[in-house]
C-alpha cells in the first residue's frame, strides 16, 4: 500500500482560480501540521511555449507523503472534509475534493453527511485498515 496520496481540489463553479489557489495554500499549511513527510504540488505538465517557467504546478493539486499509515490517512481526509465545510460557510459549496492512492480515488463533495460518511469510512478500511487493538499478556 502506497503512502503518497494525490489530492486533487475543484472550484466552485464560477470560483476563479486565484481564489481557489489561495484555498489550496491555506489547507497545505494546514495538512503540514499533521504526520506527513512532504507535500508537493502537482506538475500540470510543461509550460506554454514563450515562457520561461519549466514546469507549471496544477492549481489545487498536492501530493502528500504521510508518515504513518493509518492514522495520519484519517488526518488528512478529516482536514480536507473540514477544508470543504469551511468553503461551503464562504460561499463555495460546490468545491470538491479527490483522494487518489493506487489508482483508487474518493471523491468528497456535498453529499449529506451521512453519506459522506459512508463512503469516506468504506474508503478508509480499504487503504488504512484500524490498526488492531494490542494483544493482552496471556495469564498462567
Amino acid at each position: 500500500m502506497s503512502d503518497r496520496v494525490l489530492l486533487r481540489l475543484r472550484g466552485a463553479d464560477g470560483e476563479d482560480a486565484e481564489r481557489l489557489e489561495l484555498a489550496t495554500s491555506a489547507l497545505r499549511e494546514e495538512l503540514l501540521e499533521l504526520d506527513v513527510e512532504r507535500i508537493e504540488a502537482v506538475s500540470a505538465g510543461p509550460a506554454p511555449d514563450g515562457t520561461r517557467a519549466v514546469d507549471v504546478a496544477e492549481i489545487g493539486g498536492l501530493l502528500v507523503t504521510l508518515a504513518q499509515m493509518p492514522v495520519a490517512l484519517h488526518e488528512l481526509v478529516t482536514a480536507v472534509r473540514h477544508w470543504l465545510a469551511r468553503g461551503a460557510d464562504s460561499g463555495a459549496a460546490d468545491r470538491t475534493a479527490e483522494l487518489t492512492i493506487d489508482g483508487d480515488t474518493l471523491k468528497v463533495t456535498g453529499v449529506s453527511a451521512e453519506t459522506q460518511d459512508r463512503i469516506v469510512d468504506a474508503w478508509l478500511r480499504a487503504h488504512a485498515p484500524a490498526p488492531s487493538a494490542p494483544s493482552e499478556p496471556e495469564r498462567s
